[in-house]
């Protein structure tokens, strides 16, 4: 299609024409060629600066939970909220949560918990430590609405992949 509004374009050049309405319709095949060879320039700009892997993160987090989500209980328990921004799935079978630097693997995330491309996932921060694939995920700690440690971990046990570091702030709801 750009070839065919290449040569619209030369043939136009060549065409001496008196008419206003013709040159204005000449005019805007012109125009139109341009943005489309900046909105492909762009597009071509934009994937080469995306990474082919983005590692998960946290988006949000709720240290002093009353009322603003409730689990499958009605109980309205601290809850973390993790973003896959990379372009693929992940598996986050053996990632682990933790609320302490000191122990990274405090809560293993059960196996076949896959987050999509640019999805979402609330984990519950309640102690219940509930970790079936498929279900609402808890936590085996809460957290604390005065602030502390959270990070992400990777499987081998020692690979941070996200963090809050070295506290986050008091919370209030």
């Amino acid at each position: 299609r750009i070839r065919y509004l290449i040569v619209i374009a030369r043939l136009a050049s060549r065409l001496t024409v008196n008419d206003p309405t013709v040159t204005l319709c000449f005019d805007l095949l012109l125009a139109m060629f341009s943005v489309i060879r900046l909105l492909g320039t762009l597009l071509v700009l934009t994937l080469i600066s995306t990474p082919l892997f983005s590692a998960p993160r946290f988006t949000e987090f709720m240290a002093s939970n009353n009322e603003t989500l409730l689990d499958e209980d009605d109980d309205a328990s601290d809850w973390i909220e993790i973003f896959n921004p990379d372009l693929t799935p992940i598996d986050f079978g053996g990632y682990y949560l933790t609320d302490d630097a000191a122990n990274l693997t405090k809560w293993q995330f059960p196996s076949q918990t896959s987050l999509n491309s640019r999805a979402f996932l609330v984990v519950f921060a309640s102690d219940k430590n509930r970790t079936v694939s498929g279900s609402q995920l808890h936590t085996n700690f809460k957290l604390s609405a005065d602030g502390e440690y959270l990070a992400l971990v990777a499987p081998d046990g020692s690979t941070i992949v996200d963090e809050i570091s070295p506290t986050y702030p008091q919370q209030y709801e």
